[in-house]
């Protein structure tokens, strides 16, 4: 019993060392990244990432660890956040792979009342986690708080956008 005990602290003694070392070897920029959505002046969308620097002239954006630079007179609008449909999408997909994982494991073929197979589970699962996720996704939208800047390749607009991104 004694050695049972020893190997179980032993063991959380290593897991807590190995938590600790990979949380303080992250680096933290202590900057948070802003997503933007660039469209130009016929409101068709341009670019999107991640905002790594701005100037009096261009805008600098991180889109899949690239470095894209666009002019501030060729941008129309600047939207903050990603769309709508990535929380649905987002809550569609979580809420699918809970279902299926609760279908398969709640699977009961030799049930009284309904019995089912680990796979009806799962198809089960999948349909309605994903429609409720989805739901839930959707219901997320409201809280989004997103913010449109509309610059129209005018500086004036472009110094404002840069100041209330500088706060």
């Amino acid at each position: 019993m004694k050695a049972i005990k020893k190997r179980i602290s032993l063991i959380m003694l290593s897991m807590a060392l190995v938590i600790s070392l990979t949380a303080n070897s992250q680096k933290s920029t202590g900057t948070k990244k802003t997503f933007i959505r660039v469209y130009d002046l016929n409101e068709k969308k341009i670019n999107k990432g991640h905002i790594v620097f701005f100037n009096d002239s261009i805008l600098g954006l991180n889109k899949n660890n690239q470095l894209v630079v666009l002019k501030f007179n060729n941008i129309g609008l600047i939207k903050t956040k990603r769309s709508a449909g990535n929380n649905v999408l987002t809550g569609a997909s979580i809420g699918a792979a809970t279902g299926a994982i609760l279908g398969i494991t709640t699977a009961d073929p030799d049930s009284w009342i309904y019995g089912y197979t680990a796979g009806e589970g799962a198809a089960y699962g999948i349909i309605i986690g994903g429609v409720s996720g989805a739901a839930i996704g959707g219901i997320t939208i409201l809280f989004k708080n997103s913010k449109t800047f509309i610059i129209n390749g005018d500086e004036s607009n472009w110094k404002s956008f840069m100041q209330i991104m500088n706060k």
